[in-house]
């Protein structure tokens, strides 16, 4: 016996069909095949920048003002934020991506978040491969030394391949005599504001710096108004819901003990709902290293 189907329902079972095809499609989809490249050119501005596009398909960019990544993306989103008040001129700081506050985070004896954000670093080496990589550097200047006296190497190596940045700096004591700073990695994520959630932690003790209230963490991290707030001793993998279906794995390692998370809410009304900044830090206490000693944390995106 025949079974015959009216015009509607055949039009409903095959959509359903292309639905499950277009499923396992997906499911069975060959990855992205990109050619691998290093790429110096002039950027916004005119600035010396660098771009690297792995094998995968996953591009990111370097400014040498500032050391900063400003952009990283990833199955055609960028997982990065640069505010709409940046400027590219050398004035200030290049205002997101992935910039450094280093030798200093926050307010403190030197200007905020201190100077390696506001200089130019040297492209010291590049890698060419499926995982291309760039090395950038700061020493003394004579301007940083009229704000720190210290002898240092700073180098900050960036590394892309597997759906993976991997941003790694190194701090070196150059000099004769003991250093200390605090640093972080001020990382801001394009996020719709209302969907953020930082998940991993939980029983963290916290500071609110805006209440200057201590507490610990009961569960993720929203967003509902202005949010200042550090985590000490963190676990070294956070995830970051950013809306839209999409997330972030955060993981850290090496002298990155703590995190911050901060949204300025409406003191930065153009933007606010957009980005959320979730740093990898050394700040809760200051990090010595010693005549000839080094120190290096990493952190990488996913």
């Amino acid at each position: 016996m025949s079974t015959f189907l009216a015009p509607s329902a055949i039009r409903v079972a095959g959509a359903a069909q292309s639905r499950r095809r277009g499923a396992v499609a997906r499911r069975h989809a060959a990855p992205i095949r990109a050619t691998a490249s290093v790429e110096e050119f002039a950027g916004e501005g005119g600035l010396p920048a660098v771009r690297l596009t792995s094998a995968d398909g996953c591009v990111a960019t370097a400014y040498l003002f500032g050391g900063v990544v400003t952009s990283f993306v990833k199955e055609g989103r960028d997982v990065l934020f640069v505010r709409p008040d940046a400027v590219f001129n050398k004035s200030k700081p290049i205002s997101g991506g992935l910039p450094h506050c280093w030798p200093q985070f926050g307010p403190g004896d030197i200007q905020v978040h201190g100077f390696a954000r506001n200089v130019d670093w040297a492209l010291t080496s590049t890698t060419e491969g499926d995982s291309p990589s760039l090395e950038m550097t700061l020493v003394p200047s004579d301007y940083t030394k009229a704000i720190w006296d210290k002898d240092f190497k700073v180098t900050q190596t960036i590394t892309l391949g597997g759906g993976e940045l991997k941003a790694t700096m190194k701090v070196t004591n150059a000099g004769t005599e003991a250093f200390s700073f605090t640093s972080s990695f001020h990382t801001y994520f394009a996020a719709d504001i209302a969907a953020v959630a930082v998940g991993g932690l939980v029983g963290c003790k916290s500071l609110d710096r805006l209440a200057d209230k201590e507490s610990t963490v009961a569960g993720d991290v929203t967003i509902g108004g202005p949010v200042d707030s550090v985590y000490y001793d963190v676990p070294g993998k956070l995830s970051l819901a950013v809306g839209g279906g999409n997330s972030v794995s955060i993981s850290s390692a090496g002298g990155w003990k703590d995190a911050v998370v901060w949204s300025p809410w409406t003191d930065m009304e153009a933007c606010y709902k957009d980005f959320v900044c979730v740093e990898n830090a050394a700040c809760a206490e200051p990090v010595t290293v010693e005549a000839g000693g080094v120190w290096e944390a990493t952190t990488i995106l996913a």
